[in-house]
């Protein structure tokens, strides 16, 4: 498949078509992966795989295809994003609680059973190459507001004016801070062999 719109894949992909939805989810898992990964921490990244929750993460979006409203990349990145996040939520409150019990332990390949293929074969076709691994270490590097809101921007895509209201602050402020993260983030890059 040539690079069809993403607007065209996701109408496709509503209507049933498997390889429009594996080609969205495809373009969309590396971005996904580095913000589970950077949303995770150290503490549950020693506890859970990345690629576990990306692939959670993806089935509960598969399973709730139809209740996204969105027409566009952005709006589905900002949507799959809040999953991913929700997904890591959950998993923190299971270890938080410290109830585990082996017997409810279940593979993520059993919950994939009734989808063919679909996240399977986006995670299998799927590699992070090293840029991708080292602009997640200098991004964790970063102090944690300079980290959201490149996380924000360049990963959820989200625009200044939701920027501003998720955090609280002005739209020129998020401008500012963005322009001083992404200076901070080049000079880590930079640092780095």
């Amino acid at each position: 498949m040539d690079r069809e719109d993403s607007t065209a894949l996701l109408a496709r992909a509503r209507q049933g078509s498997r390889e429009a939805l594996n080609s969205l989810y495809g373009r969309v898992a590396a971005k996904l992966l580095a913000i589970v990964r950077l949303r995770l921490g150290p503490s549950l990244r020693a506890r859970l795989e990345s690629r576990d929750i990306l692939q959670a993460a993806l089935l509960r979006s598969f399973e709730r295809l139809e209740q996204f409203d969105g027409r566009d990349s952005q709006s589905l990145m900002s949507w799959l994003a809040r999953i991913a996040e929700n997904e890591i939520r959950d998993r923190a409150d299971y270890f938080g609680r410290q109830r585990r019990d082996a017997a409810l332990d279940v593979p993520i390949e059993d919950t994939a059973v009734g989808v063919p293929g679909v996240a399977r074969s986006v995670l299998s076709r799927m590699l992070i190459d090293e840029r991708s691994t080292r602009l997640v270490h200098a991004l964790e590097e970063l102090p944690v507001h300079h980290r959201e809101i490149i996380v924000l921007r360049k990963l959820e895509e989200r625009t200044f004016p939701e920027i501003g209201s998720r955090l609280g602050k002005s739209e020129d402020a998020c401008r500012m801070l963005f322009a001083r993260a992404m200076a901070a983030l080049t000079l880590r890059l930079k640092d780095e062999p």
